[in-house]
């Protein structure tokens, strides 16, 4: 008891710090969408508050609530500090940036400002150049989502600390880069992650393992682990694709402290149900008791069957041969 109580206390421990600032499970992004018609491009570009926050304190008296009137107030230092650390270019030419307007918008994870603004380039450019270098001093983990249309395609680029310089060429739709930054992105995310890593190593663990009379015994076959590895790993996966799709499709919308807390949950559960495998007792038994039922209803169909009885021939008497 002494030893389960102490596991689980580690547990719990671990829980909690990767739930710390800097292990947070929702990174720090910012959505910038342009669309380029002609020589002009006009953009939208969504950022935390907290991020804002972070970097020019925008709770001016301090009362852990970011008003509407406090960050009207500090519109021109928001609007100088985000065009500060971000630019457009034309074919090596700088593009002319003025702010439309701003606004607020609320995303899956909090409040978010919305900073529009238009550019004015020298001529229709043929390769743009985006330099984005927005809280990356801060927050390395910081990434910007860049999303731009133009001629009639979509182009998008995930961009970091290692690439701060996005540059398109007019008419060339590169999806294998496209493809090869967000595999990155997700490989990165996920390490990062300790919330995945933890329930990862939690459901994977018994996957190698089998209890038996109240202890833990490492199976012998390599087909049988692998087989359970698969299936652990293909039902994470399912389930986070289908999660993901229906918060991306907008069937679901959960505040991001309630997601937080039920991830936290499910590693303690997880993690838990290893040192007491509940679960698998349950399911055990459930397999036991569908097996026992199939047997009993192929007994009683058996005393049920009638018996046929075929006529048997007398031997005939054997006689020596003379």
């Amino acid at each position: 008891m002494k030893r389960f109580v102490g596991a689980a206390a580690v547990i719990v421990a671990l829980v909690i710090v990767s739930l710390s600032p800097t292990w947070a499970h929702k990174s720090s992004d910012s959505y910038l969408s342009l669309r380029m018609k002609g020589q002009k491009i006009s953009g939208q570009w969504d950022v935390a508050l907290r991020d804002l926050d972070y970097a020019l304190g925008l709770d001016v008296n301090n009362d852990g609530i970011i008003t509407w009137g406090e960050l009207r107030g500090l519109h021109a230092p928001i609007a100088s500090y985000l065009l500060s650390h971000l630019t457009l270019q034309s074919d090596g030419n700088p593009c002319a940036t003025h702010v439309v307007e701003h606004l607020v918008d609320d995303h899956s994870d909090g409040a978010y400002e919305v900073l529009r603004f238009e550019a004015d380039c020298t001529g229709p450019p043929q390769i743009l150049q985006v330099g984005y270098d927005f809280f990356f001093d801060l927050d390395p983990q910081h990434r910007g989502l860049v999303r731009l249309e133009a001629n009639g395609q979509t182009h998008t680029a995930v961009l970091s600390p290692s690439q701060k310089i996005w540059r398109v060429e007019r008419g060339a739709v590169s999806w294998f880069r496209t493809f090869l930054d967000y595999f990155n992105e997700g490989v990165w995310h996920i390490w990062t992650g300790f919330d995945h890593i933890l329930f990862l190593c939690a459901l994977l663990l018994p996957a190698v393992l089998d209890y038996r009379g109240r202890r833990w015994v490492g199976l012998t076959e390599f087909g049988e682990a692998f087989r359970n590895v698969v299936k652990i790993v293909t039902a994470f996966t399912l389930a986070h694709s289908i999660t993901l799709s229906l918060a991306v499709l907008g069937f679901i919308s959960l505040p991001s402290r309630l997601i937080e807390s039920a991830i936290a949950v499910s590693v303690i559960a997880a993690a838990l149900n290893n040192l007491h495998p509940l679960v698998q007792q349950a399911l055990g038994g459930c397999v036991r008791l569908r097996t026992d039922t199939r047997a009993r209803i192929r007994e009683r169909a058996n005393r049920a069957r009638p018996v046929h009885r075929r006529a048997c021939r007398r031997p005939r008497e054997f006689q020596p041969r003379r």
